[in-house]
C-alpha cells in the first residue's frame, strides 16, 4: 500500500473553482480499483492551501490513476490555479495495515 500526501497553494480568489474541480476529480477516483482512500483537505490557518491525501493499492495504482481522463483534465485546469509546484511524498501506512481500514470508509 502506498499513501500520498500532496500539498498544493492556490491563488487567491481561485479557491472555489479549485474546490470544484478537485471534488470532481475526488469523485472519479474514488471508482478506480486501486484507490482506497482520496481525500480533499484544506489547511484551516494557511488560506489557500489544500492537502491530498491518497491512499492505493499498490505503484500500480499510482500509475493508473495518473493515466485516467479525470486526472489529465484536472491536473490541466487546476494548473492556472496553482500558486506555485505540487508537492508530493509517498509515505507507507504503519497503521491501519489492512485494505479493509481504508475502503469504504467514507
Amino acid at each position: 500500500m502506498i499513501v500520498r500526501i500532496i500539498t498544493i497553494r492556490v491563488k487567491a480568489g481561485s479557491e472555489q473553482e479549485f474546490e470544484r474541480l478537485t471534488t470532481e476529480n475526488h469523485e472519479a477516483s474514488l471508482t478506480e480499483p486501486g484507490v482506497l482512500r482520496f481525500d480533499v483537505l484544506k489547511d484551516t490557518a494557511s488560506p489557500g492551501t489544500y492537502y491530498l491525501y491518497e491512499a492505493y493499492r499498490d505503484e500500480a495504482a499510482t500509475y493508473a490513476h495518473k493515466e485516467t481522463d479525470h486526472y489529465h483534465h484536472w491536473k490541466e485546469h487546476v494548473a492556472p490555479l496553482m500558486d506555485g509546484d505540487r508537492v508530493s511524498v509517498a509515505t507507507t501506512p504503519v497503521a491501519p495495515m489492512t485494505e479493509g481500514a481504508w475502503r469504504g470508509n467514507y
